[in-house]
């Protein structure tokens, strides 16, 4: 029997963003937490996201192995976003690698190299609308970018709109006691 939220007054609850962190700093967090509409975590911490982003090299394959088995201790699989160094594409070493992963993910998605955002001196106001335009409409260099990231939201159980907003909302900082310098006297 289905219930009508108007009839009850009660709105249907929205889904809590995604949480996205990396597993060092400059491994792709804040790009794909922007393009899937997420809150960039930033470097992880031990806390449970609901993406990993590492790059596909072995110093950071190894790093999510162990990020993804902490956070699988609280029975929650993260989906793993792996995101290529370079056009070529991961190595057959990395893809091994990638492989011995999977039990630890609930997905393993490669996003490939997009070098164009090289040359934008804002690559970030290219990627905010990736998922809302139809791929066919992106420039190629995106398309397949596009299509892995709908891979990615998809596998995260979110296949559906992407939240928009201006930015990546970022997990809020400490607060900072401010200090004042004493006065001179004169």
């Amino acid at each position: 029997m289905a219930v009508n939220n108007r009839s009850t007054g009660t709105q249907p609850r929205a889904q809590p963003r995604l949480l996205v962190a990396g597993v060092a700093g400059g491994v792709g967090t804040t790009t794909v937490a922007t393009a899937i509409g997420a809150t960039d975590r930033g470097v992880f911490t031990g806390r449970a996201v609901d993406v990993l982003v590492c790059r596909a090299t072995g110093d950071s394959l190894l790093r999510a192995a162990r990020a993804a088995h902490l956070i699988t201790t609280t029975g929650h699989r993260p989906v793993l976003a792996v995101t290529a160094a370079d056009a070529s594409g991961p190595s057959r070493p990395v893809t091994a690698r990638l492989r011995l992963l999977e039990p630890h993910a609930a997905a393993v998605v490669v996003l490939p190299f997009v070098r164009r955002w090289r040359e934008l001196a804002v690559p970030l106001d290219e990627v905010r609308g990736l998922l809302t335009r139809p791929v066919t409409e992106l420039p190629r260099p995106l398309r397949r970018y596009a299509t892995a990231l709908r891979d990615l939201r998809a596998a995260t159980g979110r296949a559906g709109p992407v939240p928009t907003s201006p930015g990546p909302r970022r997990a809020a900082p400490a607060p900072l006691t401010e200090r004042t310098a004493p006065q001179c006297a004169r």
